[in-house]
């Protein structure tokens, strides 16, 4: 759980920084660029930490999809692979073992079937229009993938921000800040 801890200690800072990037107008592209190439050197396979950390909602279409794909008929997948939520009553994939039921080791099952929250994390798509590809959603889910936090650390650095922050502060830039 390193990436949690490191997001961790890092969380007033990354606050800050989100609040930088809205008074200074920096466009989500520049991050989204940023994460593209990040997740270029990311094995998600070596991590696998959104199966394990997040809880993925299903509609209809998708829990068919997953029923297709394991030859299943869409009842028992129901019955053995999803559950209700009970605050929303919104259906979502089973967890068991504090993961996915889908996750095997750090491979999902199901990866050519897997629901569009999955096929999309960690959600930083300019074009997407999730919550997740928001900044602040991607502050506060840095702690989950290795992709937002790499990518949220060099964001920080193209932006100049450790440079603003120590003007700000009066500190060096390799000097904690107090």
């Amino acid at each position: 759980m390193q990436i949690r801890s490191l997001a961790d200690a890092k969380e007033p800072e990354n606050i800050e920084f989100r609040r930088f990037l809205r008074h200074h107008h920096i466009p989500d592209q520049a991050f989204y660029d940023v994460a593209v190439e990040v997740e270029h050197h990311i094995d998600c396979q070596a991590c696998a930490n959104c199966c394990r950390q997040t809880r993925v909602n299903v509609n209809a279409a998708e829990i068919a999809r997953i029923a297709a794909f394991l030859h299943d008929p869409v009842e028992t997948d129901l019955h053995e692979y999803v559950e209700e939520d009970p605050a929303d009553h919104r259906l979502m994939l089973h967890q068991e073992n504090d993961a996915c039921v889908f996750l095997d080791g750090n491979l999902c099952l199901i990866y050519e079937a897997r629901p569009d929250a999955c096929h999309n994390f960690p959600h930083v798509d300019a074009h997407g229009s999730t919550l997740g590809s928001r900044m602040s959603s991607v502050v506060r889910n840095a702690w989950i993938c290795p992709i937002l936090y790499n990518a949220l650390e060099e964001h920080k650095h193209r932006t100049g921000w450790h440079h603003h922050k120590a003007q700000f502060t009066g500190t060096s830039p390799g000097t904690p800040s107090r």
